[in-house]
């Protein structure tokens, strides 16, 4: 490894000459350096990830004629939202990885840092980092696109008139991983008198409750109902544990409460005895439990010691409300369920698909030795 304060241009250059595909992601560039690649790269194909808002090029914060520089010359280009890191990766041989944009600025002028790396779990890590950041696009920049930006930033430079900020095309990481047309909820399993530990496996719970086809509420006084959740909303499942914290072990999509069919059957209770305090359901399809004890499923405390009051929707409102002194744990007291923000949702997302990469899901075949309860007809 190698640090690097200095000579940006000329660490570039060096890899350039024995480099077949060189991959940068840079929030800016312009059209200065682009040359400077072009006129000594020979290779087979460049990547770049950069920004599309149109707010960067009307500032010059970024080149739209660097942008067209590089298409002529066969570069693929995919734009990212609110990206802010800079990478160079030559093949998988070298990568440098540095605060410096692919600017004049990044390059000559501002005191930037980075450092240069051929070891071969540095250099695969961003490759990881970049092919990740890739898949959030999936479009390759052509020039019908720049042409419709260009005619934008040209009728804004003639207004004299107050107008909003430009539009920002690039993807959004939050919306490739969480459908920001669907609504997140958590849905709380166990009562304090139960709480299970650590060693208690996801499959013990859905033989307990039979949650792959069904979430239970108690009757409350008035016969309250879950009318809340609609088609198609995300329903994260997350068991009481000894102590205070929570396992999320599974997920559904839910179907809207129906008050005629969601109350639980003579069936329901043959099934799941304890459903007859428990008789209002929520109806889910397409579960996904992970397969391993709550000891390896993501944790609540994990995800409120990150987000703190960004965790759920009740408690970010009350913030930008402008209250303080927030303790998002109090929103989970005596609730059967909760909101997340979007944030959250995207926390929870990620932590719990990467917990099912590592431990794998309950497989369809033994959900399928369960109870399905009634069919629902649509």
């Amino acid at each position: 490894m190698k640090i690097i304060q200095k000579d940006w241009l000329d660490e570039f250059k060096v890899e350039l000459t024995t480099t077949e595909v060189v991959r940068i992601v840079s929030p800016f560039l312009n059209e200065n350096i682009v040359r400077h690649l072009l006129k000594n790269f020979s290779g087979k194909k460049i990547e770049l990830i950069t920004r599309y808002n149109l707010n960067d090029f009307q500032s010059g914060a970024s080149s739209i004629t660097a942008l067209e520089l590089l298409l002529k010359n066969k570069t693929n280009i995919k734009g990212i939202r609110d990206l802010h890191s800079k990478l160079y990766l030559f093949d998988n041989k070298c990568v440098i990885i540095t605060s410096a944009n692919f600017t004049n600025g990044g390059f000559f002028r501002n005191k930037e840092f980075g450092i240069k790396s051929y070891d071969d779990y540095t250099v695969s890590r961003a490759n990881d980092y970049f092919n990740d950041l890739w898949l959030i696009d999936e479009e390759i920049l052509d020039t019908e696109k720049i042409d419709s930006w260009k005619k934008i930033l040209n009728d804004s430079s003639h207004t004299k008139v107050f107008v909003e900020p430009l539009p920002d095309y690039g993807k959004s990481y939050e919306k490739k991983i969480i459908d920001s047309n669907k609504r997140y909820f958590i849905k709380f399993f166990g009562k304090d008198e139960n709480r299970v530990s650590l060693d208690y496996h996801s499959k013990d719970e859905i033989r307990e409750a039979h949650s792959h086809y069904t979430l239970s509420f108690s009757r409350k006084s008035k016969d309250k109902r879950p009318r809340k959740y609609r088609n198609g909303d995300v329903v994260f499942m997350a068991m009481l544990l000894q102590g205070t914290d929570y396992a999320i072990f599974g997920k559904a999509i839910t179907y809207a409460h129906n008050d005629e069919r969601d109350i639980a059957s003579s069936e329901d209770i043959i099934h799941v005895p304890w459903r007859e305090d428990w008789p209002i359901l929520v109806r889910v399809h397409s579960p996904q439990f992970i397969n391993s004890t709550m000891r390896y499923c993501p944790k609540m405390s994990q995800l409120i010691s990150e987000l703190d009051y960004e965790s759920f929707d009740k408690t970010l409102k009350k913030y930008n409300e402008g209250v303080r002194n927030i303790n998002p744990w109090k929103s989970l007291r005596q609730q059967a369920d909760v909101q997340l923000s979007e944030y959250g949702a995207l926390w929870i997302t990620e932590y719990f698909e990467n917990a099912i990469k590592q431990y794998g899901a309950v497989d369809d075949e033994y959900l399928n030795t369960f109870y399905q309860g009634r069919p629902i007809i649509e």
